[in-house]
Parts: C-alpha cells; sequence; structure tokens
C-alpha cells in the first residue's frame, strides 16, 4: 500500500511508523526534541532543564484534562497527565497531547491585522495594536452614541473556557461587555436539554448529575443518544469500570458507535423518535406496577392537582380564603374528597377529580397517564422500528434493576423538537424513583459551578452597566435586514468574535455567513485563521492557554476547579483574551472594570458564600493547583428535594416559557407534559423525503472539538486526512457507491462534496457527516450549509440532525 492512510481513513502501519516521528516536526518548531504521542502520556519525569507548569486542556470537550506541561527554554515541549486529588480522575487523550502544534503552528495569528480585500477572501496588512484598539473604539464609540449601546454586540465561543479570559460562568468577556451595554448574539447551541430538563429537575451544580464517579454505584446504565467514547472520552472509563463492576451497560443510538460496541445491549432507535420510546416506557412502568410510589408521592408532583380551566396548580387559596400567615401552595386530595396542603391529607389519591367552583381540577398522575396512553409498546415500536420485546424488557431492566442511570448528553439537543426527549427522560426517572441517591441520575454530569462562583460580585464590576439583551445567531438574516429581533428594535452595527468559529458551526452557514457580511464592522480574537476570522475586518491575535494564567471549572469529568499557570510568554504579539477586553475598555472610557492584574479578578470569582464553605479562594488555588467544589461523593437532588418551585419533581410545567422572544407562539398543550411528534424535517416518511430520502446525522468526531484541532498536523495527515460520509451498505449498493467514492450531498440549503464510506453500523436511509472542518478541507461545498436554521418556538437551538439530503455519486 503506498499511502499512509487506510481507504476508511484510519491509520496503516506505515503510517503508524512515520507518526511515532510526527512530533518531531512540531518540537522543531518550538527548537526542542520530544517523543511519540503515547509514550508520554502519562509520564512523570522531567528531563534536565525542564520546567513543569501545571495547565488544562480546556477547548469545551466536556474533558477539562489537568495537564504537566514541560517547557524547555521557554518553549513548550511536551504535555502529559498531571494527578489530580482523587487520582480516579486522571485523564489525557491525543488532543491534550498535540498542543505544540497549535502553539507552534506556522499560521498562527501572529499581529493585529486589518482587512484589505473583500469578506471572505483573506487578505489582511499588518497593523499595530495601538492602531487597531482605537479603530475599534472610534467606531463602537461612533455607534453607540448614533444608536445606542446594543449597536455594538458579541458573539463568544467556548475556544477558550476559562474564568478570566473565556466563556465560562462569570467570565471575563462576559463582564466587559456587560459593562459596554452591548447586545449579546448567542450561538444557538444545546439549548433543548435545558429546555426540556430544568422544568421536570431543575438544575444543580452538576446540572442534574451525581459526580461521575457515581457511575459505579449504578447496576443499569443507560447511554442515551451520546457517545462519550468519542465525545466525553474522559468519561468513558467510568462506564466501563462500572460495567466491570457488574453494572449492565445498554446504548440507545441510530448508529453503531464507539460506545455501542462496549455497550452489553445496542438498541438502534429509529433518529427523533427517543421522546415516543420514554413515553412507551412510562406506559410500561405505569401497567406493570414499577411505579415508586414513595418517591413520586413524597417527591414529585404527581398528587398536585391542577385546575381544567387555568391549566395551573390548583392552589389552598383557591379553595377557600387563607387565615392569617396561612401558607398558600398547590394541594392534593384526599381519598374522601377532601383537599388539603401535602401532609394535611391524609390517604392522598392520585385519580379521580376535583369539583370547584366553576372548575374541576385532575391530579398530575392523571393527566400523565392520558398524555402517554396512545404510545403503547405496540405504537412505540412502529414509530421506533423497534421490537415490542426490546422495548418491554429496556422498561424491565431500568425500572426494576435499580438503581438505574440515563446518561444523556445532546444527541438528542440537536433535533428542532429535541427538548421533548429529555423531558420524557426525565419524567421516567421520575416514575422509577431513580433520582437523588447513589447510582441514580438523569442527563448528564456537567458542572456549572454556580455554588462557588461570585457572579454578584462580578456584576458589580460592571459600574451599573448591563447587557442591551440577546438575540439568536439562528436569527440574524431577520436581524440585519428588518432590524428587529421579534419585538424589540436592534440596529446591530458591529460584532466582536471571540473564540469561536461561527462559519464552522453554525446552521445553514451560507445564509448566517450572508446576513454577517451585511454587519458594518466585525472584530474577531482567535488563534488560528478559521473562515470566521477572513470575514472580519479587525484581527487580534489570541494568546494560547499556556501563555496566560487562568483558572477553570471542570464542568463534567471531574468535581475540581483547576489553575493554569503561565507556562511561557506569548508568542509574538498575541495576548490573552483577557487583556484585549482591558485594552478595549481603556479606549472605551471604562478602564476601571477589569482589574490590572488577573490574579485579583480570579480572586473576585471565587469570592463567594459557597466557595468559604468549600474553603475555595484563588490563592489556596494557587498553592494546591486543583480544588473540589462540590462535596465528595455528590449526589443531585438527594434526598428528593429538587431546585424547581415546588421543590419537587414535576411532570407537570405550569408555566412554559421560552427562554427568548423573537414573536413566536407556543402550543400551551404540548408543553406541560410528555409529549412527541415527528421530526421537523428529518423523517423520511414526510413528502419532502420523496426529493431528499436521507436524514443527515452529525458525527462528533474523536480528533476534534467542535471546529478546534482542525489545525493540528498529526491528525489531519495521519489519523483523521478528510471528511468522509458514511452510508449504509444496502443504500450504498442501490446509489452504485463504494468506499471511496466521492459522493455530493445536496438539499435546498447547498451541498457538500465529499468522499464516501460504506459502513453497516450505519442506518439505513441515514448518512453519517462529521463536524468541525474547514471549507477548504472540503472537496466542495460544506457540510455546515445541509442544516436547517429552523427552531421550535420554545427553544432557538440549532437542529444539526433534523435534515434530508439527496446524495449522488460523483
Amino acid at each position: 500500500m503506498s499511502g499512509t492512510t487506510s481507504p476508511h481513513g484510519g491509520l496503516t502501519r506505515r503510517g503508524f511508523l512515520k507518526a511515532t516521528g510526527a512530533l518531531a516536526g512540531a518540537a522543531a518548531l518550538a527548537g526542542a526534541a520530544t517523543t511519540t504521542l503515547s509514550a508520554h502520556a502519562d509520564a512523570p519525569h522531567v528531563s534536565d532543564g525542564e520546567q513543569v507548569f501545571c495547565g488544562v486542556c480546556r477547548g469545551n470537550c466536556a474533558g477539562g484534562c489537568f495537564l504537566d506541561v514541560k517547557v524547555r527554554d521557554g518553549k513548550v515541549v511536551r504535555t502529559s497527565a498531571r494527578d489530580l486529588p482523587d487520582t480516579r480522575y486522571n485523564r489525557i487523550c491525543a488532543k491534550g497531547l498535540t498542543h505544540m502544534y497549535r502553539i507552534y503552528h506556522p499560521d498562527r495569528i501572529k499581529y493585529p491585522m486589518r482587512r484589505t480585500g473583500e469578506r471572505g477572501s483573506g487578505e489582511f496588512e499588518r497593523i499595530s495594536w495601538e492602531e487597531a484598539i482605537s479603530t475599534i473604539c472610534d467606531k463602537w464609540k461612533g455607534y453607540q452614541a448614533q444608536y445606542g449601546d446594543g449597536a455594538i454586540s458579541y458573539y463568544v465561543g467556548s475556544g477558550n473556557y476559562a474564568a478570566a479570559s473565556g466563556q465560562s460562568v462569570g467570565g471575563g468577556p462576559q463582564t466587559f461587555f456587560a459593562a459596554l451595554g452591548a447586545l449579546k448574539v448567542d450561538a444557538c447551541v444545546d439549548m433543548a436539554r435545558g429546555t426540556g430538563q430544568q422544568p421536570v429537575l431543575g438544575i444543580g451544580p452538576y446540572v442534574t448529575g451525581n459526580e461521575p464517579a457515581d457511575l459505579l454505584n449504578a447496576r443499569t446504565i443507560i447511554v442515551w443518544a451520546s457517545n462519550p467514547a468519542h465525545s466525553q472520552v474522559q468519561s468513558m472509563h467510568w462506564l466501563l469500570d462500572a460495567q466491570e463492576n457488574g453494572s449492565e451497560f445498554i446504548c440507545i443510538d441510530p448508529t453503531y458507535t464507539a460506545t455501542a460496541a462496549k455497550a452489553d445491549w445496542h438498541i438502534p432507535i429509529r433518529p427523533g423518535t427517543d421522546a415516543a420510546l420514554a413515553m412507551a416506557l412510562m406506559n410500561i412502568v405505569i401497567d406493570r406496577d414499577w411505579v415508586d410510589w414513595d418517591f413520586v408521592g413524597n417527591h414529585s408532583d404527581i398528587v398536585f392537582l391542577v385546575r381544567d380551566d387555568t391549566h395551573k396548580y390548583l392552589k389552598l387559596s383557591d379553595v377557600r380564603p387563607l387565615a392569617e400567615g396561612e401558607a398558600d401552595g398547590p394541594v392534593v386530595m384526599g381519598a374522601d374528597g377532601s383537599v388539603g396542603l401535602p401532609g394535611q391529607v391524609a390517604d392522598v389519591a392520585h385519580e379521580g377529580s376535583y369539583a370547584g367552583d366553576g372548575f374541576t381540577a385532575t391530579p398530575v398522575y392523571a393527566l400523565l397517564v392520558d398524555a402517554i396512553a396512545d404510545y403503547t409498546p405496540e405504537r412505540a415500536s412502529e414509530i421506533c422500528e423497534l421490537p415490542v420485546e426490546t422495548i418491554e424488557t429496556l422498561a424491565e431492566h431500568y425500572a426494576c434493576n435499580t438503581p438505574s442511570t440515563i446518561y444523556m448528553y445532546f444527541g438528542c439537543d440537536h433535533w428542532v423538537k429535541g427538548h421533548y426527549a429529555y423531558r420524557a427522560t426525565s419524567c421516567l426517572a421520575a416514575l422509577t424513583g431513580n433520582l437523588g441517591k447513589p447510582g441514580a441520575f438523569c442527563g448528564m454530569p456537567e458542572s456549572l459551578a454556580t455554588n462557588v462562583i461570585n457572579s454578584a460580585g462580578l456584576a458589580k464590576l460592571q459600574g451599573g452597566k448591563k447587557s442591551s439583551g440577546t438575540v439568536g445567531i439562528l436569527h440574524l438574516p431577520e436581524i440585519v435586514t428588518e432590524g428587529h429581533y421579534g419585538p424589540t428594535e436592534v440596529n446591530l452595527k458591529s460584532v466582536y468574535i471571540g473564540h469561536a468559529n461561527i462559519a464552522g458551526n453554525t446552521s445553514e452557514r451560507e445564509t448566517i455567513l450572508k446576513a454577517l457580511d451585511e454587519i458594518e464592522f466585525i472584530v474577531a480574537a482567535d488563534m488560528n485563521m478559521n473562515e470566521t476570522i477572513t470575514h472580519a475586518d479587525i484581527v487580534l491575535p489570541a494568546a494560547h492557554w499556556f501563555e496566560q494564567e487562568d483558572a477553570f471549572v471542570c464542568y463534567s469529568t471531574h468535581p475540581y476547579v483547576l489553575l493554569q499557570e503561565k507556562a511561557i510568554e506569548p508568542l509574538y504579539e498575541t495576548k490573552s483574551d483577557y487583556e484585549i477586553c482591558r485594552l478595549i475598555l481603556d479606549g472605551m472610557g471604562r478602564g476601571d472594570v477589569l482589574p490590572a492584574d488577573v490574579a485579583d479578578y480570579l480572586t473576585l470569582w471565587l469570592d463567594s458564600e459557597g466557595a468559604r464553605k468549600m474553603g475555595l479562594t484563588y490563592e489556596r488555588l494557587r498553592e494546591e493547583k486543583a480544588l473540589r467544589f462540590v462535596p465528595e461523593g455528590f449526589i443531585f437532588s438527594e434526598g428528593g428535594v429538587f431546585s424547581t418551585p415546588t421543590k419537587r419533581a414535576q411532570f407537570f410545567n405550569e408555566a412554559p416559557k421560552p427562554a427568548r422572544d423573537w414573536g413566536q407562539k407556543i402550543e400551551l398543550e404540548k408543553e406541560q407534559l410528555p409529549y412527541w411528534e415527528a421530526p421537523f424535517e428529518g423523517w423520511t416518511d414526510s413528502p419532502l423525503a420523496e426529493k431528499y430520502p436521507y436524514v443527515l446525522l452529525w458525527e462528533h468526531p474523536r480528533w476534534r472539538t467542535h471546529s478546534q484541532w482542525w489545525d493540528v498536523q498529526l491528525f489531519n495527515e495521519e489519523l483523521y486526512p478528510e471528511p468522509i460520509v458514511r452510508i449504509n451498505p444496502q443504500d450504498a449498493e442501490k446509489l452504485g457507491v463504494q468506499t471511496g467514492d466521492i459522493v455530493k450531498l445536496r438539499n435546498d440549503r447547498g451541498y457538500v462534496v465529499i468522499k464516501a464510506v460504506v459502513n453497516p453500523g450505519v442506518r439505513p436511509t441515514t448518512l453519517l457527516i462529521p463536524k468541525g472542518w474547514e471549507k477548504h478541507q472540503y472537496i466542495d461545498g460544506h457540510g455546515q450549509n445541509l442544516h436547517p436554521r429552523d427552531c421550535h418556538p420554545m427553544v432557538e437551538n440549532g437542529a444539526f440532525f433534523d435534515s434530508l439530503v439527496a446524495i449522488e455519486k460523483m
């Protein structure tokens, strides 16, 4: 074989031998020698003349790996895993071993630049920092004077997930832009999960999850529409360790993924039918009396009464006048028809009805039974294309072999109606009592660390200013052409794009880029020249993570706040995002907002009551490098106490409300109880499927974090040399397509020309395409052209799975 890669894009023997010396190329750029990726993944030794700094890999891959950053003669020469206080959480992956490629990439943005050619041409001239900052500030002052604070906006992504310089709770850029009164342009990604799940379960320091190590306590684990073997690499070992300890490991996924290959049982569900399956499972649980009545009776709203006229909980004040000082709240009904607050009524009924003055009220349980009644195992079998026996057995294992955990990230999120899946699975967990105890949670162990971050203190830095609000990137075309976002007038004249790649991560890419180019003045700060940067008027060179001091809260795979020490001086003329913000604030006359010393900002960031309870201070973080932000053995909603308005798990959503108003209307009856309907577009039974017969799913590749690491030479040349589309053998035979053939995928939004790989792990009539590639890496077109920017009235969210395409051999 003459090449270094196989026809499937994998590594051949020759390629492997070449890869063992590949890092030498980066080392030559660094002026030092290094070795293979694997040899030093966990190497503790330090060569003569080397310094070791603690660092964090923080590209929003849910990893947050703690690193030893090894420096010689002022240059990073290698990285390896660093010990966390609980060494079970020690991990590093190939991405964390390749930072030298990114730091010393020859095309790294080295100095401020001004655009000289057409937007998108990549033609720039070098300018000084002084000229760049004065140009930005002069423009922004003029726009704000003429059009108001919201004329300038910002789009900050997760390319630098950190406290001072990046996107994090209380992050410096957010404080900076709020102090200017700027408008936020939201990325509209991963929003359906919260919309569907939070009304049922509330939210905690780990969102709706227990800490990751708790997976070892589960007897049944369902990984639902997630592929942690690729997407949350550092969580996968907990699943395998639990499996080795005797837990049953079930994977529900349309595709036979790397995670499915490790599971005890793979359930190949039809794409977009997850809510229907969850509702069928609830039907079985009720029919076979597997309901955890103690849990739902005491820790959920299932016995609360709901009025038929207002669709609200029946409250005590609706029944009779309250005595002075008497508490009000939702009521329950006794078997004798009496009503009162929970704890005041004996023999509480979960069926029947209460007749009020001109209305009736029904227990939530009866409403739930009615909402899911049509989703029998037989009907779900037809919808989900799964055997009835599979559905019934799955229900038994989850409800009876407990404690059980449903591990979900964002697979179900990427549908227009994706929030229905999270609502239904959360209700399933509550119905079976698989919440609030070891080995039982539903959702993801993802941390916001809201329990320790001093958000209120950071807000005071804004000096009374606040953001002009938030608009969604998916509505940018309407905003720039019509001048409004729903009922809100928007005069958008400038946008600042920070460590984000709009062109590589947004639905309906061509339409969004066209709208972006309608904005008068674009500023972008990043490390490398991605496609989005080529549309900027002013480009600012951002420092690599290891070139600055910062702090990081691991939001998924371990329970620690980590220190990022400054390992090397920023190369060329690069500056940290924090310093860039400070320079612009000075130019805008708001130099008082961010402290000059980043350590002062981080000290304030951790100066909260919650942090003090955990013994967290920035001074201590500098000394110890890694500190826990939740108690050991953290359990979400422990003891059945939830952060919902009723402090219970809520099957009924009393007041569904979208996060933002763009003039949409919601259908109340679809949002208050579990619900499913066919996907918006990605459904092969729809009329559109006659023209575009294939559902297109978006694959999260192992060698990318969104569109980061696209510039790592080792990955591009050896491990993942080009984007591919995976196709089922039946479909390939029908189309006359073989592995290695060039095909074109198209729909009304655009097209992409790409190499095909025939793979039996892909469902028939389904195609799988990877995310994270730059335009120049495709043969023609772009994968992001194909996804719709349509969104559900409840949630403005990118639907990266909900699309239909045609495919043809070129």
